[in-house]
């Protein structure tokens, strides 16, 4: 799924379009838009949106706030059939790919712990008289073993064995753990679990699902957008989340930190020597978990699959599910400086690298749009044509080859 992140917004490729060769957008399926690309600059072209378009629009949320919805409302207009209910907190696991899978880093700290086969080792400041500078878990045969940086590597016991069938689980009086991630020391609420995952070990995050939105939230939507859209946002988080939960765990995980699931960077970063580098919690956002908490949507009593993205340009684009419904969007273009309407470009060199088994490209023949709003509505088919031959793709295939903010687009008037 593709989310809101202004600092990310992927800048789309140079260049600039000439006219279509054909009539303007039509109907479904019926005609063929030709857009020729010179073998040398660009050509201009404008769209509208920003990602997949299904389900809730992040600006959309903004424009319906300020427009004076509430979150609930805001909910019902994006995801129609579904019911808002309540329901009480869950631990849930989450996969922290930032940290690879082939070990778990953790700092030391006062009072930290390490639980494994059944036991629990406090885990001392120093090893053979030297201070622990780090602690991990790697994978040992067919277990994990612990160990402790104490000048090197030295494998650490815990309830008297070395090595574990898994997980090995990190915990400390804080409620944090930090994990080292490379030269970034990054806490996290709840505990830290090592698995054992392939040939290498895993890491997940054990906490609580509201704790887990709080620093999901802000990564996903600006936590200084009205109040009502931010809410809007930790429902479908949280629904999001515990859908993933019961519909798409992984083998060892519930869910992961990345855009694949929902981003999640845990509470802030800091330096080897504890200077905070980053905070990604907010006070904003930690008010809109707590506002709507423990409430989410669901439909036909199990929750919903509550997708959301940037902006859908005017009209949401139908999903897998009943609740996620094509129709003309009002509020996604109330605030201005949206991706609502946006310009690019491209070139004939940019398409023949992201296809070059067509040779030299020529041109782009659009053959269907979907017939929801202007234009015709997004592109749904589309084929490449080049000197060795020609490709045909679908509309979000082509626009996520190269880099447009969305599959509505046409050659700029």
């Amino acid at each position: 799924m593709e989310r809101l992140r202004l600092a990310q917004l992927i800048a789309v490729l140079v260049g600039a379009l000439v006219p279509f060769a054909a009539a303007p957008a039509s109907p479904v399926g019926v005609a063929t838009e030709v857009v020729p690309l010179p073998p040398s600059g660009d050509v201009v072209i404008e769209g509208r949106g920003f990602g997949h378009g299904r389900g809730m629009s992040q600006w959309g949320a903004y424009g319906a706030a300020v427009s004076g919805l509430s979150y609930d409302r805001i909910l019902a207009h994006y995801y129609r059939g579904t019911s808002l209910v309540e329901r009480d907190d869950i631990q849930l696991k989450v996969r922290i790919t930032a940290a690879g899978d082939d070990q778990t880093v953790v700092a030391p700290a006062s009072g930290l712990t390490a639980a494994a086969s059944g036991a629990t080792l406090n885990l001392p400041s120093s090893i053979r008289g030297e201070r622990v500078t780090a602690w991990r878990v790697v994978r040992n045969g067919g277990g994990l073993a612990l160990q402790g940086r104490a000048g090197t590597w030295r494998d650490v016991a815990v309830g008297g064995l070395v090595v574990h069938a898994a997980p090995v689980r990190f915990t400390s009086p804080a409620g944090t753990v930090r994990l080292i991630l490379g030269a970034t020391y990054r806490d996290y609420r709840g505990a830290v679990e090592a698995v054992a995952a392939g040939s290498g070990a895993g890491t997940r995050v054990v906490a609580s699902l509201e704790s887990y939105l709080r620093s999901v939230v802000p990564a996903e939507m600006p936590a200084s957008w009205p109040a009502a859209a931010v809410q809007a946002q930790a429902v479908a988080a949280r629904s999001y989340a515990r859908w993933q939960r019961t519909e798409e765990p992984g083998s060892w995980y519930d869910t992961c930190d990345s855009t694949r699931c929902q981003v999640f960077n845990g509470v802030a970063d800091y330096t080897a020597a504890g200077e905070l580098k980053r905070r990604y919690e907010h006070p904003a956002s930690d008010a809109a978990v707590a506002a709507t908490a423990g409430r989410l949507l669901i439909h036909d009593g199990v929750p919903a699959f509550t997708q959301f993205g940037s902006s859908n340009g005017g009209w949401t684009v139908r999903g897998s599910r009943s609740y996620l419904r094509a129709f003309e969007d009002p509020y996604d273009g109330v605030v201005s400086g949206s991706p609502h309407t946006w310009r690019s470009s491209l070139s004939a060199a940019d398409v023949a690298a992201a296809y070059p088994a067509v040779g030299r490209v020529a041109a782009l023949r659009v053959t269907a749009r979907d017939g929801l709003g202007a234009w015709g509505g997004r592109i749904t088919s589309v084929v490449v044509e080049g000197g060795s031959g020609s490709v045909e793709l679908s509309g979000e295939a082509f626009r996520i080859a190269l880099g447009l903010r969305s599959s509505w687009w046409r050659p700029a008037g």
